[in-house]
C-alpha cells in the first residue's frame, strides 16, 4: 500500500481556473467603479437638499441607474466566475 507523503505539494489548478479574464476583470472593475461613484452621487444629492441647494441633473441619474448598473455589472462578474469554476 503507498501513501503520498503529508508534505507533498498539491497540484497546482490550471491557468483557467486561476486567472481572471481581463474582460472579467474590467467588468469588476466598472461595477465597483460606478457603484462608488454612485454612492458619492447619492451623498451629494442628499447634501445638496440639505443645503438647500438645487442639485444637478446628473447626480439624479448616478443615484437612479448607476448604482443598481453598477451592482448588476458586478453580479454578472460573480455569475460568470461561477460557470467558469464550474466548467474548469
Amino acid at each position: 500500500m503507498s501513501v503520498r507523503p503529508a508534505t507533498s505539494p498539491e497540484t497546482p489548478p490550471g491557468p483557467a481556473s486561476t486567472e481572471a479574464s481581463p474582460w472579467l476583470r474590467l467588468l469588476l472593475i466598472a461595477g465597483g467603479a460606478l457603484t462608488a461613484a454612485s454612492f458619492a452621487a447619492l451623498v451629494l444629492l442628499l447634501a445638496s437638499y440639505f443645503l438647500q441647494v438645487t442639485a444637478w441633473p446628473v447626480f439624479y441619474w448616478f443615484g437612479l441607474y448607476g448604482l443598481p448598473l453598477g451592482f448588476a455589472l458586478m453580479l454578472a462578474y460573480v455569475v460568470a466566475k461561477a460557470v467558469l469554476r464550474r466548467r474548469a
